[in-house]
């Protein structure tokens, strides 16, 4: 089985000057499915915090914000509930595990947020084990090189 990489993207779409417009918040390749997780709750609770505080910081007093109702859709809410669901998570770890691409939506008056993670194979070609008596094999005898072992003889300048 090939080695996996994670391609890991946070799309935002909103309305902006009278048109629907698409941004690509961040993208980056993560290695596993848990250095996957980890980055898109980071920038879930980025995008969340930009969008609006916390609203029990400790820097506030008491008042000073005020949670919105739950009639009204509210992605910030959303984004760090999706953060702090443990059973979100490992939801979501099995399906990347499985090959599965992953995608958390949340969507308000602001706009949508998209955060996907998308399994991509690797390819790593098979190199042939060199065989003796042709270029590119390392000599044994380590008779064709310098005295120092950073170029084959005739390499370099003139010894004197």
């Amino acid at each position: 089985m090939s080695p996996t990489l994670f391609r890991l993207t946070v799309i935002c779409e909103g309305p902006a000057n009278g048109t629907w417009v698409r941004v690509v918040l961040a993208a980056r390749q993560a290695a596993s499915p848990d250095r996957a997780l980890s980055f898109l709750r980071c920038q879930a609770r980025r995008i969340a915090d930009g969008l609006d505080p916390d609203p029990w910081p400790l820097w506030a007093p008491p008042g000073t914000l005020v949670p919105v109702g739950p009639p009204v859709p509210d992605a910030p809410t959303e984004l760090r509930c999706w953060c702090d669901d443990f059973a979100a998570q490992e939801k979501a770890r099995n399906h990347l595990l499985a090959g599965a691409a992953f995608t958390f939506r949340a969507a308000d008056h602001t706009g949508l947020h998209l955060l996907t993670a998308v399994p991509v194979p690797t390819y790593r070609p098979s190199v042939p084990a060199p065989r003796p008596g042709r270029r590119g094999t390392a000599d044994p005898a380590g008779t064709t090189g310098s005295a120092h072992g950073d170029a084959p003889a005739g390499y370099g300048p003139p010894s004197t």
